[in-house]
């Protein structure tokens, strides 16, 4: 037994050892097939890379590397043109074109083969030299049709609507007819390219000629890259030239160009001088562009929309003597030297919102429509470093600025500007748009209806949609409007929607900050929520009728005309009153009544002075109806009632027959009275001088304008004063009541005199 079970466990032993030996031969098998795996992958993937570097065929695809274009590969291309976008183009894109003189061969055979085929009166070919390298000069001439500019020429070439663009007027072209004295090649050329070029991202290392070139189809030059000379002169663009993101390292002519559709230039690099002189735009985008160097626009016609908005001048740019039919836009365009616009037609407006201006922005000579506006809202400008001129009188009636908030420091700078330049009248154009702009808050804070506090249904009459009402709504429950901008924060309130209801709405017109853990008692709820308010408005709609007075009345102190008037009217009205209270008093059972020629005299003569001070109101006010009621509105109401109690209650009083009017009778002579009271003196010495005025000389009437004079203005040629016994209260009241317009009337007169004036006010001119 002893045996049996020692010979069970050799076999034990024996089997154990036989399966360790196969599990050992199966490991180092399948260590040896994963390294030949992965060395069978890498071969590969070598092979792979090395057929991708060295195919000829796969170079040409590839994106990142440039192969020399040769006349085997040209050829090839030409014949089998590409289709893209419905036009068929010879595809050279992605290759180093070498049109160097050391190369002359190639490039005379170029020239020869892309000639001819862009030529083809049937099959219309472009040119696709996107992503390419030109090496050497770029010719546009070689490539298209030299043509005289003979109508017989042009017929026996050209289809019939190629006609109609070569003949357009727009396009500009002289056309001359066959005859003896016109031979060929003494007559001016053009160069016609009647297909598509197509060149982006494309970099030219040479010089680039487009010179007077007729492109029927345009150009696409996105990106690309000019390193010398570019010339683009009397060149005539049909259809769209694109010229987005390109950048023009030197000096580049567009000198009599002429753009018959919509040009791009947006995010264009000119860091050289550029000059477009001469040139016509229909539209055109400068959207964005930079210009390192001097730019020339001189004499520059502008067709369509002009849009130079974000771009960015850091030398000096000449916009003398363009004409721009519509609008020209410079929002949040940077000036860093002098820009001109002398002598420039403006029939639009005129946008420099948001722009910066570092030097000198010249208008003179400059002419502008009925309506054309410069929009100079946000404009950053300093007048200790940068300056604006313009045509007296004119340039400061063009400006505008749209909101008061945000431009009080603009409209100071401006001001400043015009007056460091003796223009007071620009400068007071400018002080009365600001006080304009204020009363348009003044009204907006009155009568606006807070964000804060509207109910949905009141939100909606003012302009908001039910959804922006509710977001409003919703917003401000959380957090009160500090101010209107910040509901452009909501996602349902857009741009257009703020610009509509600006003059409606007002946000957190009373309320303060506080912060929602503090307690209040109801006291403070009522002062708060009431009486506040209230005298806020009070007081708000005090300073919103004195500065509307102002604006009616003197034009913010800026239309010494405008006050004249005013004046002129006034004392004319007050002559005719005291005339008529002092000479009409009864007519039973003495008449006591002026005569006839006297009636006649008064009468005339209140016409022809009311008819020159409102003659005066309504060529200097901008609302000269306004003005007039407002005017009324002083000199009417209250005369009008004390006359009416006057004639009502009748006089009897002693001294009936004499004139309520006395006269220093010791002297004649032109006086000025300031310190003047209408009443005679109470001293009896003094008293001895004055004598009632006398009512039967011919020229009596005069007395009347001459006392409403000293009353009125302080000025006059006879010291006449108010007789002091038997006198009616009414009328005193009524004499009183001029005497003190006159004082109201002085103080808006010299304020406007000091505003007016250069050197009578010199504190204006303290920075």
């Amino acid at each position: 037994m002893l045996w049996i079970i020692i010979l069970n466990e050799d076999l034990k032993s024996t089997k154990l050892k036989k399966n360790l030996c196969q599990n050992n031969i199966f490991d180092a098998l399948n260590q040896l097939f994963l390294k030949q795996i992965k060395l069978l992958i890498l071969t590969i993937v070598v092979l792979m890379i090395w057929v991708w570097s060295y195919s000829p065929v796969l170079a040409v695809n590839s994106p990142s590397e440039k192969i020399p274009l040769t006349l085997e590969i040209l050829q090839e291309r030409v014949k089998n043109p590409v289709n893209t976008e419905g036009t068929s183009l010879i595809d050279l894109e992605n290759f180093i074109i070498d049109l160097r003189e050391t190369n002359a061969e190639f490039s005379q055979q170029f020239y020869q083969q892309i000639q001819a085929a862009l030529n083809q009166t049937e099959n219309k070919v472009g040119l696709n030299i996107s992503h390419a390298t030109i090496k050497g000069d770029f010719i546009a001439s070689k490539i298209g049709v030299r043509v005289p500019l003979l109508k017989e020429t042009l017929l026996s070439i050209f289809s019939a609507d190629e006609l109609t663009i070569l003949t357009s007027e727009q396009a500009q072209l002289v056309l001359l007819n066959q005859s003896e004295n016109n031979r060929a090649v003494t007559l001016p050329k053009i160069t016609v390219i009647r297909s598509r070029i197509k060149c982006q991202n494309t970099e030219f290392q040479g010089n680039v000629d487009f010179k007077k070139a007729f492109l029927l189809r345009g150009i696409d030059a996105q990106e690309a890259i000019f390193k010398e000379e570019t010339t683009f002169s009397e060149t005539r663009f049909n259809e769209i030239a694109n010229f987005t993101k390109a950048i023009f390292q030197q000096k580049t002519k567009f000198t009599d160009a002429v753009f018959l559709t919509k040009a791009k230039f947006n995010q264009a690099n000119f860091q050289a001088f550029t000059n477009f002189e001469d040139s016509t735009f229909q539209d055109v985008n400068f959207n964005q562009s930079h210009f390192q160097a001097f730019a020339n626009f001189t004499s520059v016609t502008w067709n369509g929309e002009a849009d130079f908005s974000e771009s960015w001048w850091q030398e000096r740019v000449i916009f003398s003597k363009s004409r721009f039919t519509h609008s020209l836009s410079f929002q949040q365009a940077i000036f860093e030297q002098s820009v001109d616009f002398r002598d420039t037609r403006f029939n639009q407006d005129f946008s420099l919102r948001e722009a910066s201006i570092q030097g000198v922005i010249d208008f003179s000579d400059a002419g502008f429509g009925l309506l054309t506006e410069i929009n100079v809202s946000d404009l950053m400008f300093d007048s200790n470093s940068a300056e604006i001129m313009g045509d007296p009188g004119i340039i400061g009636g063009v400006i505008a600025v749209k909101t008061l908030q945000g431009n009080e420091n603009l409209l100071r700078n401006l001001i400043q500007n015009f007056r460091q330049q003796e223009q007071i009248g620009d400068a007071n154009k400018i002080e009365y748009l600001r006080a304009k702009l204020l009363l348009q808050q003044f009204k907006r804070n009155i009568f606006g209806i807070d964000i804060n506090t509207a109910s949905i249904s009141r939100l909606i009459y003012a302009g908001f949609t039910s959804e922006q009402a509710d977001a409003i709504f919703n917003a401000r429950i959380k957090q009160p409007f500090r101010n209107l901008t910040e509901i452009l924060k909501l996602d349902q309130v857009d741009l257009a929607t703020y610009i509509k209801v600006y003059d409606r709405v007002v946000a957190n017109r009373y309320q303060g900050d506080r912060e929602e853990e503090v307690k209040i008692g109801w006291k403070q709820v009522i002062l708060d929520s009431y009486i506040i308010p209230l005298f806020t408005s009070f007081d708000m709609a005090l300073h919103w009728l004195e500065l509307t007075v102002l604006l009616l009345l003197s034009g913010y102190g800026t239309r010494f005309e405008l006050v004249s008037g005013v004046g002129i009217v006034a004392i004319a009205y007050f002559g005719l009153i005291f005339w008529l209270v002092d000479r009409v008093r009864r007519r039973y059972p003495t008449p006591i009544l002026p005569t006839s020629s006297e009636s006649i005299w008064m009468l005339a003569s209140y016409g022809i002075l009311t008819s020159m001070g409102l003659t005066q109101i309504f060529s200097a006010s901008s609302h000269p109806i306004l003005t007039v009621l407002c005017l009324g509105g002083f000199i009417v109401p209250i005369p009008g009632v004390l006359l009416g109690f006057l004639y009502y209650k009748r006089r009897h009083h002693n001294l009936l027959d004499l004139s309520y009017l006395t006269e220093d009778a010791s002297q004649r002579q032109l006086r000025l009275m300031i310190g003047r009271l209408p009443l005679m003196p109470r001293f009896v010495f003094f008293r001895d001088r004055y004598l009632p005025i006398l009512w039967d000389t011919q020229w009596n009437w005069l007395n009347y304008y001459d006392f409403s004079l000293n009353n009125f203005l302080k000025f006059g040629f006879n010291d006449l004063r108010l007789r002091d016994e038997h006198l009616p209260g009414l009328i005193a009241s009524l004499v009183w009541y001029q005497w003190g317009l006159g004082v109201l009337y002085l103080i808006l007169l010299f304020w406007t005199l000091s505003r007016t004036i250069p050197g009578l006010n010199l504190l204006i001119y303290l920075k």
